[in-house]
């Protein structure tokens, strides 16, 4: 009788105590085993929940959009540290391979507010993925002549190291037609705990140098080509914790990028951005009028936020070089936020104040803002719950928005000084059933914001943008997630729809479009399928440097295999159909590329 095999399951993650303390609303988790489309970037993860969707152009640096909130108004961060640039797009963590990645957790309730400015539409958190033993992870596909390679060592109690290698061709899409999606990247991840008695250490540091990183956008390569050289970045955190009681994250992020912009036949520009991000968290945990909860202290320092441009003929001789942004920035908080549970009712809150300074070439401004949010939990028997929310929020404008004017991929940008703060007020409704033992379970959530002195890109000419704050804008949606398990088999179907507009009746720009979304995964003791299919019905609506949107039918594919030893092996199907779709509708959006298969092995 042959000795049953028996399969090793390591169950990791790690809890952000702030994340956990002010998202108690409307939070979902995304695994490393549960993506199915393209591996490219964390958009690539987070695009399959409800609510989320992708934004702007596309290739590496493509951002996403969270129930309409877009760019600078989303926080993301790794392994608790913010990711603060000044790309018009947004923030992103497209430096971190996803196969260093664990899971990413996304906020979309109205107590993200409580981040800060930056948080204003909600929180994407990235945990990068600890080590338990050595592990070595190939990847290849045939559209994007993509091609990975990630090794990973340690103790996920201890030190773990880890190091992915990543290089991808132009992709094409269903038309045939090339894609200015090619890049390379190296990464490199150092990441472990220690014990002191009683206290813990917990430390990381994420190093990624890309080059010749493609801009994706419909205008290439007959009137535009637009690319990255370089891209470093050099990530650390440090935080020391007692026991649960409090702890201390110091933190920083150094980045370095070029972009090269060609209108062909007319100029070349290159622009260099520096920037050094520095900051540190203290949180404790309170016990205020016999509830739960915590206080805490945040800082965050920009430094040396350098931009600088060479304007070239097209003859390649130097024409202009100028510095664009020289400038700094400082945001000091403080926060608290607790909860109070009376049996089958639940309630909690919390206050936030921000004051914020910025300076640049000898031009300064300074604001100070409050958010708050509370929310109220009621269990409606073993199986039903309902929660209400209503949450406020601000945005300072960015470094970028107020002073810098100059060339980017997307082209010529003005900035504006006179710009305000944003101001968002926002309520939403929720009703979940969850059964202790059923297979059915699933929610029903509605929202809506209010939005005063929004700030919209908008454009002065077909060569030229710049933002403007509008008097009034709304934002409403809801979103529909149900789920079944039928033995091995789950089923998972979801529904967005979303609509928004400014007091003059115009739509607003980054909305999500509505979409039917059903995941079916299978199971078995070697074997495993992952099949996503989602339907997006045409959009005639659209804001400010956009487009309407086509219907899209889009279905993606995972098989697993556990092979002989140590080994397995994955089969992956991206745009099964091969369907021409943009999956924004930004003016210069390109087309997705199109059917693509590949294979994955990993060795563990």
């Amino acid at each position: 009788m042959e000795a049953a095999e028996l399969e090793e399951v390591m169950v990791v993650g790690r809890r952000d105590v702030l994340a956990a303390a002010l998202g108690a609303g409307t939070a979902d988790l995304v695994a490393f085993d549960e993506q199915v489309s393209l591996n490219r970037t964390v958009g690539d993860w987070i695009e399959q929940l409800p609510g989320v969707t992708l934004n702007g152009q596309g290739g590496l640096f493509q951002a996403y959009s969270i129930r309409g909130f877009s760019r600078w108004r989303i926080r993301t961060e790794v392994n608790g540290v913010p990711i603060i640039t000044d790309r018009r797009a947004g923030n992103s963590a497209s430096f971190v391979p996803p196969d260093l990645i664990t899971q990413v957790v996304v906020q979309k309730s109205a107590s993200s507010t409580l981040y800060g400015s930056g948080a204003m539409g909600g929180v994407v958190s990235l945990d990068t993925r600890p080590a338990n033993g050595l592990s070595v992870k190939a990847e290849g596909a045939n559209n994007t002549e993509q091609f990975s390679l990630t090794a990973l060592s340690g103790r996920a109690d201890g030190l773990s190291a880890g190091i992915s290698v990543r290089r991808a061709g132009n992709a094409d899409d269903a038309n045939g037609d090339s894609l200015n999606t090619g890049f390379e990247q190296l990464a490199g991840l150092l990441a472990g705990d220690a014990h002191l008695g009683e206290f813990s250490l917990n430390y990381s540091w994420i190093s990624s140098l890309g080059r010749d990183i493609g801009k994706s956008n419909s205008l290439h390569p007959e009137r535009r080509v637009s690319s990255y050289p370089q891209d470093r970045h050099s990530m650390g955190q440090l935080e020391l914790r007692s026991r649960g009681a409090w702890f201390l994250r110091a933190y920083h992020h150094y980045q370095d990028w070029e972009a090269d912009v060609e209108r062909v036949g007319e100029r070349r520009n290159l622009t260099r951005y520096k920037s050094h991000t520095v900051g540190g968290l203290f949180q404790a945990s309170t016990a205020l009028l016999s509830g739960d909860g915590s206080v805490g202290l945040e800082w965050v320092g920009r430094r040396g936020v350098s931009i600088n441009d060479k304007e070239f003929g097209p003859d390649g001789l130097l024409l202009v070089q100028q510095q664009l942004v020289d400038g700094d920035e400082d945001t000091l908080a403080v926060f608290a936020d607790q909860q109070w549970v009376f049996g089958v009712l639940t309630m909690s809150g919390g206050l936030r104040y921000d004051h914020i300074e910025q300076s640049s070439d000898g031009r300064d401004d300074s604001d100070g803002q409050w958010s708050a949010s509370a929310a109220v939990d009621y269990a409606l028997g073993s199986s039903w719950s309902a929660r209400a929310e209503l949450g406020s929020g601000y945005r300072f404008p960015g470094l970028s928005e107020h002073y810098f004017s100059g060339t980017t991929p997307r082209g010529e940008v003005l900035g504006n000084p006179e710009l305000e703060a944003e101001t968002r007020r926002s309520a939403e409704f929720s009703l979940g059933f969850t059964p202790p033992t059923a297979a059915l379970r699933g929610e029903l959530s509605v929202y809506y914001s209010d939005l005063q002195d929004y700030i919209e890109r908008y454009s002065i000419s077909p060569e030229l943008i710049s933002y403007r704050s509008l008097d009034g804008a709304s934002i409403q949606g809801l979103e529909l997630d149900v789920s079944v398990q039928t033995g091995q088999l789950n089923h998972r179907l979801s529904y967005q729809w979303q609509e928004g507009e400014d007091d003059q009746g115009n739509t607003l720009a980054d909305l999500n479009p509505a979409g039917l979304r059903y995941f079916l995964s299978w199971e078995g003791e070697r074997q495993g399928l992952y099949s996503d299919l989602s339907f997006r019905p045409s959009r005639d609506e659209f804001g400010a440097d956009e487009r309407p949107l086509d219907s899209a039918l889009i279905w993606n594919a995972r098989f697993t295999q556990r092979l002989a030893g140590n080994w397995r092996a994955e089969l992956f199907f991206s745009n099964i159909l091969d369907e021409a779709y943009r999956s924004t509708a930004d003016d210069v959006a390109p087309f997705q590329p199109g059917r693509t298969v590949g294979l994955r092995l990993e060795w563990r």
